[in-house]
């Protein structure tokens, strides 16, 4: 678990950072590797599968409101459901630009359809 925490702290960190949390990572998985011998490699893909299917609320939730803030301002606070269906397609249908979901928009990646 500690590995997949470092791991997931190299993609937004800048080079020096993520180079500590990559051999962080690589610490922890030589350490687990040590201890488990044959049983790592089945042991390390489901644990990475179950932590990275962990949806973690308050950074969705955050992502969300800084999303929609600047509409927020631009009408005073007040909006309609039609502005938020509107901006809630865009998320929807925009592709990432970088991460591991680059090229990606959310709902290709719900629906598995391009």
């Amino acid at each position: 678990m500690l590995a997949w925490h470092h791991d997931h702290f190299c993609y937004p960190s800048q080079a020096t950072q993520k180079r500590s949390h990559q051999r962080e990572r690589d610490e922890w998985l030589a350490c687990a590797a040590g201890h488990l011998d044959e049983a790592f490699e089945p042991l390390k893909t489901l644990v990475v599968e179950k932590l990275d299917a962990i949806i973690r609320a308050s950074s969705l939730v955050e992502m969300v409101h800084s999303f929609i803030r600047p509409s927020l301002h631009s009408c005073k606070g007040h909006i309609s459901q039609e502005a938020l269906n509107l901006i809630m397609f865009y998320h929807n249908h925009r592709r990432d630009k970088n991460g591991k979901r680059k090229g990606k928009a959310p709902i290709e990646l719900l629906s598995g359809e391009a």
